[in-house]
Protein backbone atom coordinates (compact mmCIF):
# COMPACT_ATOMS: atom_id res chain seq x y z
CA UNK A 1 0.00 0.00 0.00
CA UNK A 2 2.82 2.82 1.08
CA UNK A 3 4.59 1.78 -2.33
CA UNK A 4 1.37 2.37 -4.22
CA UNK A 5 0.62 5.75 -2.37
CA UNK A 6 3.86 6.77 -3.21
CA UNK A 7 3.68 6.30 -6.52
CA UNK A 8 1.74 9.22 -7.61
CA UNK A 9 3.76 11.72 -5.54
CA UNK A 10 7.11 10.42 -7.38
CA UNK A 11 5.66 11.18 -10.47
CA UNK A 12 4.65 14.58 -9.61
CA UNK A 13 8.19 15.08 -8.36
CA UNK A 14 9.13 14.24 -11.69
CA UNK A 15 7.27 15.98 -13.68
CA UNK A 16 7.74 19.08 -11.26
CA UNK A 17 11.89 18.38 -11.66
CA UNK A 18 11.31 18.40 -15.99
CA UNK A 19 9.32 21.29 -15.89
CA UNK A 20 12.03 23.13 -13.45
CA UNK A 21 14.46 21.64 -16.54
CA UNK A 22 12.28 22.83 -19.41
CA UNK A 23 11.97 26.49 -18.00
CA UNK A 24 15.86 26.37 -17.33
CA UNK A 25 16.45 25.39 -20.94
CA UNK A 26 14.11 28.35 -22.25
CA UNK A 27 15.51 30.96 -19.89
CA UNK A 28 19.03 29.89 -21.16
CA UNK A 29 17.64 30.00 -24.81
CA UNK A 30 15.62 33.63 -23.90
CA UNK A 31 19.48 34.62 -22.65
CA UNK A 32 21.26 33.43 -25.42
CA UNK A 33 19.03 34.92 -28.15
CA UNK A 34 19.39 38.04 -26.37
CA UNK A 35 22.99 37.97 -26.26
CA UNK A 36 23.17 37.32 -30.19
CA UNK A 37 20.75 40.08 -30.58
CA UNK A 38 22.26 42.61 -27.94
CA UNK A 39 24.78 43.93 -30.91
CA UNK A 40 21.78 44.71 -33.09
CA UNK A 41 19.93 46.46 -30.42
CA UNK A 42 22.81 48.49 -28.92
CA UNK A 43 23.01 50.17 -32.65
CA UNK A 44 18.88 50.57 -32.93
CA UNK A 45 18.89 52.15 -29.31
CA UNK A 46 22.16 54.46 -29.91
CA UNK A 47 21.51 55.38 -34.15
CA UNK A 48 17.49 55.25 -34.03
CA UNK A 49 15.38 54.95 -31.21
CA UNK A 50 17.61 57.65 -29.27
CA UNK A 51 17.93 60.15 -32.10
CA UNK A 52 13.88 59.90 -33.20
CA UNK A 53 12.75 60.49 -29.62
CA UNK A 54 14.92 64.05 -29.42
CA UNK A 55 13.70 64.63 -32.57
CA UNK A 56 10.34 64.71 -31.50
CA UNK A 57 11.51 66.56 -27.94
CA UNK A 58 13.04 68.90 -30.52
CA UNK A 59 9.96 69.30 -32.81
CA UNK A 60 8.13 71.17 -29.78
CA UNK A 61 11.11 73.69 -28.97
CA UNK A 62 12.33 76.63 -30.75
CA UNK A 63 16.16 75.99 -31.28
CA UNK A 64 19.13 77.60 -33.51
CA UNK A 65 21.69 75.08 -32.28
CA UNK A 66 23.60 77.34 -30.52
CA UNK A 67 21.31 78.69 -28.12
CA UNK A 68 18.98 77.19 -25.17
CA UNK A 69 16.28 75.37 -26.31
CA UNK A 70 12.93 76.86 -25.54
CA UNK A 71 9.26 74.99 -25.29
CA UNK A 72 6.88 76.18 -28.19
CA UNK A 73 4.65 73.26 -27.91
CA UNK A 74 3.13 73.01 -31.46
CA UNK A 75 4.38 75.98 -32.98
CA UNK A 76 7.02 74.45 -35.21
CA UNK A 77 3.75 72.43 -36.88
CA UNK A 78 1.86 75.00 -37.94
CA UNK A 79 4.94 77.17 -39.21
CA UNK A 80 6.10 73.89 -41.31
CA UNK A 81 2.08 73.13 -42.66
CA UNK A 82 1.98 77.13 -43.27
CA UNK A 83 4.88 76.79 -45.54
CA UNK A 84 4.08 76.24 -48.91
CA UNK A 85 7.61 74.74 -49.82
CA UNK A 86 6.77 71.74 -47.45
CA UNK A 87 3.50 71.09 -48.78
CA UNK A 88 5.18 71.27 -51.77
CA UNK A 89 7.87 68.72 -50.69
CA UNK A 90 4.88 66.10 -49.56
CA UNK A 91 3.48 66.41 -53.24
CA UNK A 92 6.46 65.74 -55.18
CA UNK A 93 7.78 62.93 -52.72
CA UNK A 94 4.45 61.48 -53.13
CA UNK A 95 4.90 61.94 -56.91
CA UNK A 96 7.71 60.03 -56.47
CA UNK A 97 6.81 57.07 -54.42
CA UNK A 98 4.04 56.63 -57.20
CA UNK A 99 6.76 56.70 -60.09
CA UNK A 100 8.80 54.30 -57.91
CA UNK A 101 7.05 51.83 -56.35
CA UNK A 102 4.82 49.53 -58.23
CA UNK A 103 7.93 49.28 -61.13
CA UNK A 104 10.11 48.57 -58.68
CA UNK A 105 8.39 45.79 -56.99
CA UNK A 106 7.33 44.30 -60.41
CA UNK A 107 10.66 44.57 -62.07
CA UNK A 108 12.54 43.56 -58.85
CA UNK A 109 10.32 40.07 -59.14
CA UNK A 110 10.57 39.75 -62.98
CA UNK A 111 14.70 40.04 -62.32
CA UNK A 112 14.63 37.36 -59.85
CA UNK A 113 12.40 35.13 -62.00
CA UNK A 114 14.38 35.42 -64.72
CA UNK A 115 17.66 34.76 -62.81
CA UNK A 116 16.32 32.00 -61.01
CA UNK A 117 16.57 30.04 -63.44
CA UNK A 118 19.32 27.02 -63.95
CA UNK A 119 21.15 28.60 -66.79
CA UNK A 120 25.02 28.68 -67.46
CA UNK A 121 26.40 32.12 -66.60
CA UNK A 122 23.42 33.28 -63.92
CA UNK A 123 25.76 33.53 -60.98
CA UNK A 124 27.72 36.01 -63.07
CA UNK A 125 24.81 38.16 -63.98
CA UNK A 126 23.45 38.69 -60.67
CA UNK A 127 26.55 40.40 -59.58
CA UNK A 128 26.58 42.72 -62.72
CA UNK A 129 23.05 43.25 -61.91
CA UNK A 130 23.16 43.71 -58.44
CA UNK A 131 26.73 46.04 -58.93
CA UNK A 132 24.95 49.67 -59.26
CA UNK A 133 23.63 48.84 -55.62
CA UNK A 134 27.24 49.76 -54.69
CA UNK A 135 27.69 53.08 -56.50
CA UNK A 136 27.55 56.32 -54.14
CA UNK A 137 24.87 58.35 -54.75
CA UNK A 138 26.61 61.55 -55.67
CA UNK A 139 28.28 59.15 -58.49
CA UNK A 140 24.79 57.81 -59.83
CA UNK A 141 23.63 61.43 -59.61
CA UNK A 142 26.58 62.37 -62.13
CA UNK A 143 26.15 59.41 -64.81
CA UNK A 144 22.41 59.64 -65.02
CA UNK A 145 23.29 63.66 -64.70
CA UNK A 146 25.17 62.77 -67.81
CA UNK A 147 23.26 60.48 -69.47
CA UNK A 148 19.86 62.54 -69.30
CA UNK A 149 21.81 65.73 -70.34
CA UNK A 150 19.96 67.08 -73.45
CA UNK A 151 21.95 68.07 -76.43
CA UNK A 152 24.48 65.00 -75.36
CA UNK A 153 23.05 62.44 -73.35
CA UNK A 154 22.90 59.25 -74.20
CA UNK A 155 19.07 58.96 -73.09
CA UNK A 156 18.39 61.23 -76.27
CA UNK A 157 20.55 60.58 -78.69
CA UNK A 158 18.80 56.91 -78.12
CA UNK A 159 15.30 58.79 -78.77
CA UNK A 160 16.20 61.03 -81.48
CA UNK A 161 17.05 57.07 -83.45
CA UNK A 162 13.10 56.40 -82.96
CA UNK A 163 12.32 59.78 -83.99
CA UNK A 164 11.70 61.43 -80.56
CA UNK A 165 12.69 65.46 -80.12
CA UNK A 166 15.50 65.86 -77.71
CA UNK A 167 13.92 66.00 -74.01
CA UNK A 168 15.37 68.71 -71.65
CA UNK A 169 14.68 65.71 -68.81
CA UNK A 170 16.22 67.89 -65.97
CA UNK A 171 15.62 71.28 -66.72
CA UNK A 172 11.82 70.83 -67.74
CA UNK A 173 9.23 70.78 -64.88
CA UNK A 174 7.10 67.74 -66.10
CA UNK A 175 10.11 65.56 -67.16
CA UNK A 176 12.54 66.28 -64.23
CA UNK A 177 10.62 63.78 -61.66
CA UNK A 178 10.53 60.87 -63.79
CA UNK A 179 14.38 61.03 -64.44
CA UNK A 180 14.71 61.07 -60.85
CA UNK A 181 12.22 58.67 -60.66
CA UNK A 182 14.21 56.26 -63.71
CA UNK A 183 17.60 57.04 -61.91
CA UNK A 184 16.69 55.43 -58.64
CA UNK A 185 14.90 51.85 -60.12
CA UNK A 186 18.24 51.62 -62.21
CA UNK A 187 20.00 52.21 -58.71
CA UNK A 188 18.42 50.12 -56.30
CA UNK A 189 15.96 47.48 -57.75
CA UNK A 190 18.44 45.06 -57.66
CA UNK A 191 17.58 44.86 -53.67
CA UNK A 192 14.16 44.14 -54.10
CA UNK A 193 15.25 41.37 -56.77
CA UNK A 194 17.36 39.80 -54.10
CA UNK A 195 14.78 39.88 -51.64
CA UNK A 196 12.51 38.01 -54.33
CA UNK A 197 15.54 35.58 -55.55
CA UNK A 198 16.05 34.49 -51.79
CA UNK A 199 12.34 33.74 -51.72
CA UNK A 200 12.18 31.90 -54.87
CA UNK A 201 14.58 29.55 -53.86
CA UNK A 202 12.91 28.86 -51.04
CA UNK A 203 9.80 27.44 -52.66
CA UNK A 204 9.98 23.53 -53.03
CA UNK A 205 10.51 22.24 -56.72
CA UNK A 206 8.41 19.53 -55.73
CA UNK A 207 5.46 21.85 -55.42
CA UNK A 208 5.96 22.64 -59.46
CA UNK A 209 6.45 19.49 -60.54
CA UNK A 210 3.19 18.11 -59.16
CA UNK A 211 1.65 20.77 -60.52
CA UNK A 212 3.20 20.25 -63.84
CA UNK A 213 2.18 16.53 -63.56
CA UNK A 214 -1.52 17.73 -63.28
CA UNK A 215 -1.22 19.87 -66.32
CA UNK A 216 -1.26 23.19 -65.16
CA UNK A 217 1.63 25.37 -67.35
CA UNK A 218 3.91 28.06 -66.59
CA UNK A 219 1.89 31.05 -66.15
CA UNK A 220 -1.09 28.62 -63.37
CA UNK A 221 2.37 27.34 -61.69
CA UNK A 222 3.19 31.36 -61.14
CA UNK A 223 -0.28 32.57 -60.43
CA UNK A 224 -1.19 29.75 -57.73
CA UNK A 225 1.71 28.41 -56.63
CA UNK A 226 4.96 31.15 -56.53
CA UNK A 227 2.70 34.30 -55.92
CA UNK A 228 0.83 32.97 -52.90
CA UNK A 229 4.25 31.73 -51.43
CA UNK A 230 5.48 35.02 -52.07
CA UNK A 231 3.54 37.14 -50.03
CA UNK A 232 5.58 37.75 -47.18
CA UNK A 233 8.25 38.87 -49.60
CA UNK A 234 5.97 40.83 -51.48
CA UNK A 235 4.87 42.40 -48.18
CA UNK A 236 8.83 43.26 -47.24
CA UNK A 237 9.35 44.44 -50.54
CA UNK A 238 6.89 46.69 -50.97
CA UNK A 239 6.86 48.37 -47.25
CA UNK A 240 10.77 48.69 -47.92
CA UNK A 241 10.21 50.37 -51.32
CA UNK A 242 7.80 52.84 -49.86
CA UNK A 243 9.83 54.16 -46.93
CA UNK A 244 12.73 54.21 -48.62
CA UNK A 245 10.84 56.36 -51.26
CA UNK A 246 9.47 58.67 -49.08
CA UNK A 247 13.73 59.08 -47.87
CA UNK A 248 14.87 60.04 -51.17
CA UNK A 249 17.08 63.32 -50.91
CA UNK A 250 20.86 62.13 -52.58
CA UNK A 251 19.82 61.50 -56.19
CA UNK A 252 17.59 65.27 -56.05
CA UNK A 253 20.29 66.85 -54.59
CA UNK A 254 23.09 65.86 -56.66
CA UNK A 255 21.28 65.78 -60.17
CA UNK A 256 18.78 68.69 -59.11
CA UNK A 257 18.83 70.81 -56.59
CA UNK A 258 15.39 70.48 -55.87
CA UNK A 259 14.59 71.91 -59.48
CA UNK A 260 13.79 73.26 -62.00
CA UNK A 261 11.03 75.47 -59.87
CA UNK A 262 10.56 73.05 -56.58
CA UNK A 263 9.61 70.51 -59.13
CA UNK A 264 11.48 67.69 -57.71
CA UNK A 265 12.04 69.32 -54.17
CA UNK A 266 11.40 66.30 -51.09
CA UNK A 267 10.58 66.15 -48.06
CA UNK A 268 14.62 65.16 -46.74
CA UNK A 269 16.02 67.98 -49.16
CA UNK A 270 13.39 70.09 -47.11
CA UNK A 271 14.53 69.37 -43.64
CA UNK A 272 18.07 69.55 -44.30
CA UNK A 273 17.86 73.28 -45.64
CA UNK A 274 15.49 74.07 -42.67
CA UNK A 275 18.17 72.39 -40.28
CA UNK A 276 21.66 73.40 -41.59
CA UNK A 277 20.90 76.36 -43.48
CA UNK A 278 18.72 77.98 -42.04
CA UNK A 279 19.14 76.55 -38.22
CA UNK A 280 15.90 76.08 -37.38
CA UNK A 281 15.98 72.81 -35.51
CA UNK A 282 12.61 72.41 -34.57
CA UNK A 283 10.76 73.22 -37.61
CA UNK A 284 13.20 70.79 -39.09
CA UNK A 285 12.13 67.93 -36.67
CA UNK A 286 8.76 68.82 -36.98
CA UNK A 287 9.26 67.77 -40.72
CA UNK A 288 11.40 64.79 -39.87
CA UNK A 289 8.09 63.82 -37.54
CA UNK A 290 5.80 64.17 -40.41
CA UNK A 291 7.73 62.10 -42.81
CA UNK A 292 7.86 59.42 -39.76
CA UNK A 293 4.33 59.40 -39.69
CA UNK A 294 4.18 59.58 -42.88
CA UNK A 295 6.11 56.13 -43.78
CA UNK A 296 4.29 54.51 -40.77
CA UNK A 297 0.70 55.16 -42.34
CA UNK A 298 1.82 53.93 -45.98
CA UNK A 299 3.48 50.93 -44.54
CA UNK A 300 0.67 49.89 -42.35
CA UNK A 301 -1.80 50.08 -44.70
CA UNK A 302 0.38 48.34 -47.37
CA UNK A 303 1.00 45.15 -44.65
CA UNK A 304 -2.90 44.62 -43.68
CA UNK A 305 -3.66 45.36 -47.47
CA UNK A 306 -1.21 42.02 -48.71
CA UNK A 307 -3.02 40.27 -45.70
CA UNK A 308 -6.10 40.84 -46.95
CA UNK A 309 -5.26 39.20 -50.42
Amino acid sequence: MTSLASQPAGRSSARRASAQEGGAVRSGMTLAAYLFLSPYLALFIAFMLLPTLAAIGISFMRWDILGTPEFIGLDNYRQIFADPLFLTAIRNTFYFVFLTAIPMVVLGLALAMLLDQKLKGTAFVRTVVFLPYVVMVSTVGILWGWLFDKGTGLVNYYLTTIGIEPIAWLKDTYWSMPALAITTIWWTVNTNMIIFLAALQDISEELHDAATLDGAGPWQRFVYITLPLLRPAMALVTALTIINGWRVFGQAYVMTQGGPEASTFVIVQYIYLTAFQNFEMGPAAAAGVVLLLITLVFSLAQMKLMKAI
